[in-house]
C-alpha cells in the first residue's frame, strides 16, 4: 500500500506536483481500523459500535493480544460479527508457529487490542503472525488496532521499550531515553508513526518530539496520527479516512524546520488537522471532507499589537520563577525600579517581594486586588505611578470583582499603555490573554464538557494562554483540549502552552510584536489562519443527556516551538507607538517644534510625563505637584516624539506628538 502524506485541503502547487511525480497511482487491498483506545460502549449510541460494526459485520474476527478479554462478546453482539474469537500470543514462539499462521488467515479481520506494544514488537516481530496480518490484509481483510494495537500498524513505531515517553520530556528532549522509534515492524502505513489517547493524556507535544527524533536523526520527514481516545477511523479500500467518537483525528504534517536548542526541541510552522465524527480524509489525495467543520474562521486580520511587554511563567512556584523575576527587574523597561505586586497569597507574595528586592527593585508594593481594595486611593496612586506590576496567585473571583471598581478600571488602562511591563506567575498567566479557562484545574473537566470560559484582561487581544500545561494526569486533557476550543469559541488567532519549565515574553521589537520563551522547555505556540473549524457534538459516555466533551476541530491549525532565539512574530505596533492610550485629559506642548525645551500644560493639577520615540521606547520621564512642566529635550536627536501625561488623582491620561528639530 502507497499512501501520501496528508496536507491542507487548499494545496499549494508544489503539493500537486510532488504528488503526480511520487505518487502516481493509489491502491490498498484491504481496509484498516485505528482505534485511539478508551472503553468500548456498547449499544448502537456507543462511540465505538458504527465503526466496529465496519470493521466486522458479518465478519470472523481474530482478536490478538497477549491476553484475552471482553471484546468477542461485544463484536458479535452488538456490531454483528459472524464469528469473534481471542487469542493470547505471548510468547516469540507461539507467534512464529504455523498453526498461529494458519488459523489467523482464516480470518476476515484481524484486531490488535490494547496492552503494551513493547511486548507486540518484541513478540511478535518477523513472525508468521505478521505474514498472517499481511496476508489477511493483502486478500481484502481488515486489520484493526486500539491503543498499543493501534501504535503497532504504522511503519514507524513507538516501541515504548524504555516505558512510557511523557510530552513534557519530548519537547524539552526529543532524543530522551524513552523515546524509541523503530521501522522495522509492519509497514502498512509507510512514512507514518501513530499515537493514542491524544488528547487525554495531552500527547501532541510527545508526538512532535517522535517527529522530529526520527527526522533529526534519520534524515527523513514523517507524518503523524494522533488519535484520541474514544474516537476513531476507518479507511477503506479507497484510501478514504472516516472519524467516529467523541474526539479528533489529529493528522501532524512534519516540515523541515525541527532543530535542536542544547535539547530543547525547536520548529518552524507544523501543519495540523483536527477532523472529528463525520470528517473524511483521503489519503490518496489529500483531500478532505468537513462536515463537522460548520464554522468559517476569518483571523487574517488579526495581529497583536500592544506596545508594551508582558512576562507569563507556568509555574506558581518560587522555585520556577526565578528567571522570569530577574527579567522583570533587570532586563524589562528601567531596572531598579518599583513594582507593584499584586497577589491573593500573602506569604508567597512575601517570599517574591524579597527576590524582587534582591534583585535590585527599589520598592516592592503588595496588595489584594479584590473588591475591598477596589476603592483604595494609596493603591489607586501605585497603580498611577507604577511602571510594573506582577500578579500572583489571585483567584479569578476576585480578580474579576477588582476590575469592576475605580482601581480596577485605572488598573486596565494602566497595564496597556506604553513601555508598561506586566508580569504573571503561573496560573494568573491566564488573565493576560482575551479569554480565561477558568476551572482547568477541575478533574476531567473538559471530557464531561464543563470548562468555562471568562474574560481576561487582553493585554494579548487575540490569544488565550494555558499555564500549568502537563502539570499532572488529572487535568493533561484540560489543557491540551481548552486551547483550541477557546480559539473557536471567542475567534482568537493564537493559543499559548507554558509549563512549569519555561515562561514567555511578549514585547515590540522592532515595530514588531514579538513572542519568545525562555527555560528548558520551548514555548508552544499554535496559531489559526482563519478556515473551518467546529465543535464535537458527541458525549464521552456515548449519550446525548450527557453535554459533548469539549473538543474543537480545525481544518488548519500551526504549531510552533519557540524560544528566545527563534522570537515569534505576532504583529506590530502602530507607527505613533500609542495604539492603546486614550486622550482623556487635555493638554499641550510648546513650543512645536521644540529645539532645546518643551512646557507641557495640563489641565489638572499633579502628573506624571514621559517621553517616547514612535516605537514606545521610553527616553525621558518625570512628575510634577503643579499643572506644568518645562522638559530639557535638547539631548534628542530629531524626530517625532510622544509625550504622555498621567493624571496623580484619577485614571484620566492624554498624549500628544511633537517635533524635536
Amino acid at each position: 500500500m502507497t499512501l501520501l502524506i496528508p496536507s491542507p485541503c487548499a494545496r499549494p502547487v508544489f503539493f500537486s506536483l510532488f504528488v503526480l511525480l511520487f505518487f502516481p497511482g493509489f491502491s490498498q487491498p484491504g481496509r484498516i481500523l485505528l482505534v485511539g483506545g478508551g472503553a468500548e460502549k456498547n449499544g448502537a449510541a456507543g462511540w465505538s459500535t458504527p465503526a466496529y460494526r465496519w470493521a466486522g459485520g458479518g465478519k470472523k474476527v481474530a482478536i490478538v493480544g497477549t491476553s484475552t478479554g471482553s471484546l468477542a462478546p461485544y463484536f458479535t453482539q452488538y456490531c454483528n460479527a459472524a464469528r469473534a474469537r481471542e487469542f493470547a500470543i505471548a510468547t516469540h514462539d507461539s507467534a512464529d508457529s504455523q498453526a498461529t499462521y494458519d488459523t489467523l488467515i482464516s480470518y476476515d479481520v484481524i484486531f490488535f487490542r490494547g496492552g503494551d506494544q513493547y511486548e507486540y514488537y518484541r513478540y511478535y516481530k518477523g513472525t508468521r503472525l505478521l505474514d498472517a496480518v499481511n496476508y489477511v490484509y493483502s486478500h481484502g481483510g481488515t486489520i484493526c488496532g486500539t491503543s498499543a494495537g493501534m501504535h503497532i500498524l504504522s511503519s514507524v513505531v513507538f516501541t515504548a521499550q524504555h516505558g512510557s515517553a511523557y510530552p513534557d520530556e519530548c519537547i524539552e528532549n526529543p532524543d530522551n531515553v524513552t523515546v524509541t522509534l523503530a521501522d522495522d515492524f509492519l509497514d502498512l502505513f509507510p512514512g507514518f508513526v501513530f499515537d493514542t489517547h491524544f488528547a487525554e493524556r495531552a500527547r501532541f507535544g510527545r508526538l512532535v518530539g517522535f517527529l522530529a527524533n526520527y527526522q533529526l536523526n534519520k534524515g527523513k520527514a514523517i507524518t503523524g496520527i494522533g488519535m484520541d481516545d474514544m474516537t476513531c477511523m476507518t479507511i477503506d479500500e479507497t484510501g478514504t479516512g472516516t472519524v467516529y467518537g467523541t474526539g479528533c483525528a489529529n493528522i501532524y504534517m512534519s516540515g523541515s524546520g525541527y532543530s535542536l536548542h542544547g535539547t530543547k526541541l525547536l520548529a518552524d510552522s507544523i501543519h495540523i488537522i483536527q477532523l472529528l465524527h463525520g470528517c473524511t480524509y483521503n489519503f490518496a489525495t489529500g483531500e478532505a471532507g468537513y462536515s463537522a467543520l460548520d464554522r468559517q474562521l476569518n483571523t487574517s486580520s488579526f495581529s497583536e499589537s500592544g506596545n508594551y511587554t508582558v512576562l507569563a511563567s507556568g509555574s506558581d512556584l518560587f522555585a520556577d520563577n526565578m528567571t522570569m523575576l530577574t527579567d522583570l527587574v533587570r532586563g524589562s523597561g528601567e531596572s531598579s525600579g518599583k513594582i507593584l505586586l499584586l497577589s491573593g497569597d500573602p506569604v508567597l507574595a512575601a517570599t517574591f517581594s524579597s527576590k524582587l528586592t534582591e534583585l535590585g527593585a527599589s520598592a516592592v508594593d503588595v496588595f489584594k486586588p479584590d473588591l475591598q481594595s477596589g476603592s483604595d486611593p494609596v493603591l489607586g496612586d501605585l497603580i498611577r505611578q507604577s511602571h510594573k506590576i506582577l500578579f500572583l496567585k489571585n483567584t479569578y473571583g476576585d480578580f474579576n470583582d477588582f476590575l469592576g471598581t475605580a482601581n480596577g478600571n485605572l488598573l486596565q488602562k494602566k497595564v496597556k499603555t506604553d513601555s508598561m511591563v506586566t508580569a504573571f506567575a503561573g496560573d494568573n498567566a491566564r488573565f493576560a490573554g482575551k479569554t480565561v479557562i477558568e476551572n482547568y484545574l477541575t478533574i476531567y473537566a473538559s471530557y464531561y464538557g464543563t470548562l468555562t470560559f471568562k474574560k481576561g484582561l487582553s493585554l494579548l487581544k487575540y490569544s488565550v494562554i494555558m499555564p500549568n500545561t502537563f502539570l499532572n494526569s488529572d487535568i493533561y486533557e484540560n489543557t491540551v483540549t481548552a486551547v483550541p476550543y477557546a480559539m473557536l469559541k471567542d475567534t482568537l488567532k493564537y493559543g499559548i502552552w507554558l509549563t512549569n519549565h519555561n515562561y514567555m515574553k511578549y514585547t515590540p521589537v522592532a515595530g514588531k510584536t514579538t513572542l519568545t520563551g525562555y527555560g528548558a522547555a520551548p514555548v508552544m505556540v499554535i496559531s489559526n489562519s482563519g478556515t473551518r473549524a467546529g465543535f464535537s457534538s458527541h458525549s464521552a459516555s456515548g449519550s446525548l443527556a450527557t453535554a459533548p466533551r469539549m473538543v474543537a476541530g480545525f481544518e488548519l491549525l500551526k504549531l510552533s516551538l519557540i524560544d528566545e532565539t527563534t522570537p515569534y512574530i505576532m504583529g506590530k505596533i502602530n507607527s505613533d507607538g500609542i495604539s492603546s492610550l486614550t486622550n482623556d485629559l487635555s493638554i499641550s506642548v510648546s513650543p512645536d517644534p521644540a529645539r532645546d525645551k518643551v512646557m507641557v500644560s495640563c489641565c489638572q493639577q499633579a502628573f506624571t510625563w514621559a517621553i517616547v520615540d514612535l516605537v514606545g521606547n521610553i527616553l525621558m520621564k518625570g512628575e510634577t505637584s503643579g499643572s506644568k512642566e518645562n522638559i530639557d529635550v535638547s539631548s534628542l536627536s530629531p524626530g517625532f516624539y510622544v509625550i504622555i501625561v498621567n493624571s496623580y488623582h484619577n485614571s484620566l491620561s492624554g498624549h500628544l506628538k511633537f517635533l524635536k528639530i
